[in-house]
């Protein structure tokens, strides 16, 4: 049995902090504090169906709150996906389609992003942690920032220069400390605020601090549902870095020694949740903050054989999403199909800020309310130039393309069918049965292609 530790969840806190009665007078807009995590997948958390990991805080959170099963990255990489949910848009919008893509952002759509919209509308805008996208937290409108890092990957264990000490730890702690001294100073401060603190964790390396992964013996760890130890055909992105970091064929002892790190690195991100949603208390600001805590996409970790997030499974582009604070039902969960990006706007909704028109999300906070069921019909997603995929609510297609001068990549079509076959692992597309409907979700696929200038457009 997984050993289990009782971290402190404030229970109290958190009711108060996420009351779906807690509207805001009309005085006073309420405050945004973005959690945002870095390869988390929709199903690492206990809340969320994982019996095995420790994650007391988003469970509470998600309790209080609101969850949503199928929150989608449109494009399950970093850059892209953290571009889309700053400005709203389609990376096929911003420019953004790839990691190393990162200065073909289209500059113009800084100025209408998420933070700087807020700032705008007269919010304090803070950001700690992680930033990949192009130009710096400035750029899109944030005026306070602390413990910034810029990149992606590298030691969880960090220095920051503040003013001539230099001050050392593990990532999320840090980041957490730096998001815990802003709570303090809005203490008497009427203004509202927009606050992202945005972990690192659990993105490689994993290598929590010693007591997270104490917790998780590598023996006593599950295989993920969809266990491979090879994938079936060759997706385009063997040879990425992410893929190389286990020998292939991929065996269970190694699969499992991942899952158990990833999940340290998840448990110990949880605690410093819980310390800052503490200081959102003690700081007077429970009763007014609408709390979302987010991944920027997912991560295969030994699903399908694979250990990244370049592809189109759903454990790459779904991530989790809780959403919670005034006005928020408790308890409730959603499986409306949403992208990340679609949180701009929604947000926007929630406390009353007007959003340019270049965003391109939807508003789903009637969704969120419990008054629609809905609010998109599909998803599409892309990975680079290999990969494009459309889903509805119960199937999903997904397009592999071959790149014959780089000798990489299939040339095939796959079909699920996620209410029968919600692991993925059974290809329908040969079925006589699911003719019509795979011809029905290729038009629909090339139509969306089209209607965004996809490069791959046209090409069957």
């Amino acid at each position: 049995m997984i050993a289990k530790i009782f971290l402190p969840v404030c229970v109290a806190a958190l009711s108060a902090l996420l009351s779906a009665n807690g509207h805001a007078d009309g005085a006073t807009r309420p405050n945004v504090l973005v959690l945002f995590s870095d390869d988390h997948q929709d199903a690492a958390v206990r809340a969320m169906g994982c019996d095995e990991i420790i994650t007391p805080h988003l469970d509470q959170l998600a309790k209080q709150g609101v969850v949503f099963r199928n929150a989608h990255a449109e494009i399950p990489t970093c850059q892209p996906s953290r571009a889309s949910i700053l400005t709203g848009c389609s990376a096929f919008t911003h420019g953004v389609m790839h990691p190393r893509y990162t200065e073909s952002f289209r500059r113009p759509l800084a100025p209408n992003s998420w933070t700087e919209v807020f700032r705008q509308a007269g919010y304090r805008t803070f950001w700690t942690g992680k930033w990949n996208t192009w130009g710096s937290p400035s750029d899109f409108g944030v005026s306070e920032t602390s413990r910034v890092f810029k990149g992606g990957m590298g030691s969880h264990q960090l220095s920051f220069d503040e003013g001539g000490e230099v001050v050392r730890g593990f990532s999320s702690t840090l980041f957490a400390d730096a998001a815990i001294r802003f709570l303090r100073s809005t203490s008497g401060d009427d203004r509202p605020f927009f606050a992202t603190v945005a972990f690192t964790a659990p993105h490689d390396p994993r290598t929590p601090p010693a007591e997270y992964r104490a917790l998780y013996p590598d023996g006593e760890v599950s295989l993920p549902p969809a266990y491979l130890a090879e994938h079936p055909f060759d997706d385009g992105y063997f040879g990425i870095r992410d893929e190389k970091l286990l020998p292939r064929p991929r065996t269970k002892g190694a699969v499992r020694g991942e899952i158990a790190a990833y999940y340290g690195m998840i448990t110990q991100m949880d605690a410093q949740i819980g310390r800052i949603l503490q200081a959102l208390r003690d700081a007077g600001k429970t009763d007014n903050t609408i709390v979302i805590y987010l991944g920027d996409h997912g991560l295969a970790v030994g699903n399908h054989g694979l250990l990244g997030k370049m592809s189109m499974y759903s454990h790459s582009v779904r991530t989790p999403l809780i959403i919670a604070g005034p006005g928020v039902p408790q308890g409730g969960v959603r499986d409306a199909l949403v992208y990340l990006y679609d949180l701009f706007p929604t947000t926007a909704a929630m406390v009353g800020v007007e959003v340019p028109e270049s965003v391109e999300g939807v508003d789903f906070s009637e969704v969120i309310r419990g008054e629609k069921a809905d609010a998109r019909e599909f998803i599409y997603g892309a990975n680079a130039n290999l990969q494009r995929m459309v889903r509805d609510a119960r199937y999903k297609l997904v397009r592999y393309y071959r790149d014959e001068a780089r000798g990489i990549g299939s040339d095939r079509y796959v079909f699920f069918d996620l209410k029968e076959d919600p692991n993925e692992l059974r290809n329908l597309v040969d079925e006589g049965e699911h003719q019509e409907r795979i011809a029905a979700f290729k038009r629909y696929l090339r139509d969306w292609q089209v209607r965004v200038a996809d490069p791959y457009r046209g090409r069957e």
